[in-house]
């Protein structure tokens, strides 16, 4: 489902950053809130944060980490795109871990007395100074996946251009955050489709793993020649899955004259 911040990005990508971005400044509202000695106030604000954040990391967070980034690493972390989310992610599950503790500490009498801590603000002003650390470089992922500009391509216009529909030899695809532009082709047997990416990282693989590109970034391409009848539905790996959901397309070819 695409997103409503116009980036490019999908719904739970845009709804996290402004979850995030809003549980920050409840953070800082609760900062407030301690300094006003409005003391059960602030455990409510804090540890409600801590728990959405919790919710957040369950329902998008890690299940997106887990799809996206942790098959890359440790090579893909020379790429901005891994290196940058990685980061993100594991100081923000030290962020939630150290919010975690804070609330059993001020919030409960769960913890024995040799595991709790006596002078809260150094904690608190570390978990606040850390939790917007985390913040900041979530920005800069959300950049980096969704808002960097993809280079424009070095092959002039008229060779990738989109041949009249009567007999095609080539057709052009066109890849961006999320979806395949158009997103059915149809060609006759001899035909080519070239899929270009124009931002993001993704892949075009058949669903009956008949052909798969490698992961492509912004001006990447992959073509396919198809010399038999039939039809291809394909997904991209990362955002997309067999059978047509999300990120997806079909290629539809038949026999010269066929229908």
């Amino acid at each position: 489902m695409n997103g409503f911040l116009g980036t490019g990005a999908t719904f739970r990508a845009d709804l996290n950053l402004i979850v995030q971005v809003v549980m920050g400044l409840a953070l800082l509202a609760g900062m407030m809130l301690a300094r006003q000695k409005r003391f059960d106030a602030h455990k409510y604000c804090q540890s409600s944060v801590m728990l959405l954040n919790a919710v957040m990391i369950i329902l998008i967070m890690a299940p997106s980490f887990s799809h996206q980034v942790a098959p890359q690493i440790p090579g893909g972390l020379k790429d901005s795109y891994y290196a940058v989310a990685a980061i993100h992610a594991g100081l923000g599950a030290l962020a939630e871990l150290l919010g975690l503790y804070i609330v059993l500490v001020a919030a409960t009498n769960l913890l024995p007395a040799g595991l709790r801590f006596q002078n809260y603000k150094p904690w608190m002003r570390a978990e606040l100074t850390l939790w917007w650390a985390v913040i900041l470089i979530g920005l800069g992922t959300y950049y980096v996946w969704y808002m960097v500009p993809a280079p424009q391509p070095t092959t002039p216009a008229s060779s990738i251009a989109t041949p009249s529909p009567a007999a095609p030899t080539r057709v052009t695809v066109k890849i961006s955050n999320f979806d395949f532009t158009p997103k059915e082709v149809k060609i006759q047997t001899g035909a080519t489709v070239e899929w270009i990416d124009e931002g993001g990282r993704h892949t075009v693989e058949a669903d009956d793993g008949s052909f798969k590109s490698e992961t492509m970034i912004a001006g990447g391409r992959f073509e396919r020649k198809f010399d038999q009848p039939g039809t291809f539905p394909y997904h991209c790996e990362y955002h997309g899955s067999k059978g047509g959901h999300d990120m997806a397309g079909v290629v539809i070819v038949t026999a010269p004259g066929g229908k």
